[in-house]
C-alpha cells in the first residue's frame, strides 16, 4: 500500500492563511502600543474585519476638599491684667523771674540775724544786725517785715507783710562778705499777759527772698499798755550800714 501522497495547498488557502497572520500580527501590535490603528482592517475567508481600539478613559481628577479649620478652643483662662501706665512725670517748674528792684539783693540763705540789745522806754526796742555769712557780696535795700515771737517761736507781733518793702528811691549797700547791716525794731502797746521768755525777733525779707530769725538775748523788756482796744504793734526801719 502506497503512503498518501501529500496534498499540495492551493493558492487560494495560502493567501487567507496569510491574511489570518497579518492579521493577528496588527492586533497584538495594537494592543501593545496601547491604541489600535484606525482604519486597520484584515480580510479572512472572504470577509472584511474592521478592528477599532477604544479610548482608556481619561481618569476624572477628583477635588481633595479644603479641610476646614477647627475653630479655637475658647481661652477660659483669667485676661491678663492691663498694664498700668507709667505716671507721666510732672513738668519742672519754671522759677519766677526777679522784678528789677530784686535783682542782687541778699536772700536769707546769705544772712545771719543778729539780736545785739534790748532797750525799753515805754516801748521796746531791739537792735539787731545782719551779716553776710557768704563768700559773695550782696545787696541790701529797703524794709523787712519785723515780727516778734515769744519763747516757744509763736509770732506774737506782726508788721504785716506790706512792711517789706524796696522802693526806687531807696539807697543800695553792697554787703561784702562777712560784711553787716543794722535796723532797729519798735515793739509797743502790749496789754495782754507777759509773753513766754525768751523772747526774739525776726526778719522776712521783700520778694519773698526768705526770713532770718535772731537768737534770743536774755528776757526781753515787754511794752507798756497804752490803748486796751488797739492790738500790739511792731514796726522797722531801713536798713542802714
Amino acid at each position: 500500500m502506497s503512503s498518501p501522497t501529500p496534498r499540495a495547498s492551493s493558492p487560494l488557502g495560502w493567501a487567507r492563511h496569510a491574511a489570518a497572520a497579518v492579521a493577528v500580527a496588527l492586533i497584538v501590535a495594537a494592543c501593545t502600543n496601547g491604541t489600535a490603528a484606525p482604519g486597520a482592517t484584515s480580510s479572512v475567508a472572504g470577509a472584511t474585519a474592521t478592528a477599532t481600539a477604544t479610548p482608556t478613559p481619561t481618569a476624572t481628577p477628583t477635588l481633595t476638599p479644603s479641610a476646614t479649620p477647627s475653630p479655637s478652643p475658647t481661652d477660659s483662662s483669667t485676661p491678663a491684667p492691663t498694664p498700668t501706665p507709667a505716671p507721666t512725670a510732672k513738668p519742672t517748674a519754671k522759677p519766677t523771674p526777679l522784678p528789677p528792684l530784686a535783682v542782687g539783693l541778699c536772700t536769707a540763705a546769705q544772712l545771719k540775724l543778729t539780736l545785739t540789745s534790748w532797750q525799753n522806754s515805754g516801748d521796746s526796742y531791739a537792735h539787731v544786725t545782719a551779716t553776710n555769712v557768704t563768700s559773695a557780696s550782696c545787696d541790701m535795700r529797703g524794709s523787712a517785715r519785723a515780727e516778734i515771737l515769744d519763747g516757744h517761736g509763736n509770732v506774737i507781733a506782726d508788721a504785716g507783710s506790706s512792711a517789706a518793702s524796696v522802693r526806687n528811691t531807696d539807697p543800695v549797700y553792697t554787703v561784702a562778705p562777712n560784711g553787716t547791716v543794722n535796723t532797729i525794731l519798735d515793739w509797743s502797746n502790749w496789754c495782754k499777759s507777759a509773753p513766754s521768755q525768751k523772747v526774739t525777733v525776726a526778719m522776712a525779707l521783700p520778694f519773698d527772698l526768705g526770713r532770718i530769725k535772731a537768737a534770743a538775748l536774755g528776757n526781753a523788756p515787754i511794752p507798756s499798755c497804752y490803748t486796751s482796744s488797739q492790738p500790739t504793734a511792731v514796726s522797722s526801719e531801713a536798713w542802714l550800714p
